[in-house]
């Protein structure tokens, strides 16, 4: 049985090597671990799948009745696509002319499965819009931290649709630990207000568009004891305030023993509906 165990721990390192050196992606991607969290998030998903279940099947849900709001039927952009696991892919090729599907990185297993839609197109593109210049500067010895820009998610002239899935509280989060290990001497309160308006800058871009737009997104935590008392509980996005939201559920997504063996973590989770700005 050991011996399996390990034969089977050593298939997965190589097939997590292989990941990492056939997935083309710019420097940046891979120093500041974008790459690497992406192929760790495929392992999460197999340690953790079960728990994730109900979460992934309300964010295909809350995606598709967005599209169903949808009076034009050009382009829906996705913004955070990752592994697909939430994303109704099939049914937006049907509903949409086109599905653009964005993420920092696509893996290889992503880029075949985008292949079986001739009408879905993968764009490598930084959401936050600071990666890159978080890495040249703090290669060329900057200590400034690059501000966010209010980004145009409309990434083809005929975007109906835009949606943010399952990200915002992400956005910061590689970063930020990139900030620390590479620009000493940061104030923990200057580096927090910059995660929040990171942040702020993603709200507030999908707020400014002219078509329809989705937020899927995580805003709070809790983590529970063994017995399933509350042990603690925060704020996912720096303190950043949203509305209340159209729709909502629990995220299981670390099991007890999957980040401790003294606690499990949940995420709440939250859908907000944005109408045109031209309409507003």
């Amino acid at each position: 049985m050991f011996l399996d165990l390990l034969a089977c721990t050593y298939t997965d390192m190589l097939f997590e090597l292989f990941t990492y050196l056939a997935t083309p992606s710019p420097r940046y991607v891979r120093r500041m671990g974008y790459l690497y969290e992406s192929i760790a998030m495929r392992e999460r998903y197999r340690r953790c799948g079960s728990h994730w279940k109900d979460h992934l099947e309300h964010s295909r849900i809350a995606v598709l009745e967005a599209a169903g709001a949808c009076r034009d039927h050009g382009a829906a952009v996705i913004l955070g696509s990752g592994l697909l696991l939430d994303v109704p892919l099939a049914e937006l090729s049907d509903i949409f002319q086109e599905v653009v599907l964005v993420d920092i990185v696509h893996l290889p297993q992503v880029l075949k499965y985008a292949r079986r839609f001739a009408n879905v197109r993968l764009v490598p593109y930084d959401v936050s819009t600071i990666a890159a210049a978080l890495f040249e500067k703090s290669r060329s010895g900057g200590s400034t931290l690059p501000e966010p820009a209010i980004a145009d998610f409309r990434l083809v002239e005929a975007t109906a649709m835009v949606v943010s899935l399952n990200i915002l509280s992400q956005l910061a989060v590689q970063p930020c630990q990139y900030a620390l290990a590479h620009m000493p001497g940061l104030k923990e309160n200057d580096l927090q207000a910059w995660c929040r308006r990171i942040i702020a800058s993603h709200h507030a871009a999908l707020m400014a568009l002219p078509c329809e737009a989705c937020l899927i997104a995580d805003y709070a935590y809790t983590k529970h004891g063994r017995r399933g008392d509350l042990l603690e509980g925060g704020s996912t996005i720096h303190g950043f305030q949203l509305p209340e939201p159209v729709a909502g559920w629990i995220w299981r997504i670390a099991p007890l023993g999957e980040q401790s063996p003294h606690y499990a973590r949940e995420l709440s989770v939250g859908v907000w509906r944005i109408c045109p700005s031209a309409v507003r």
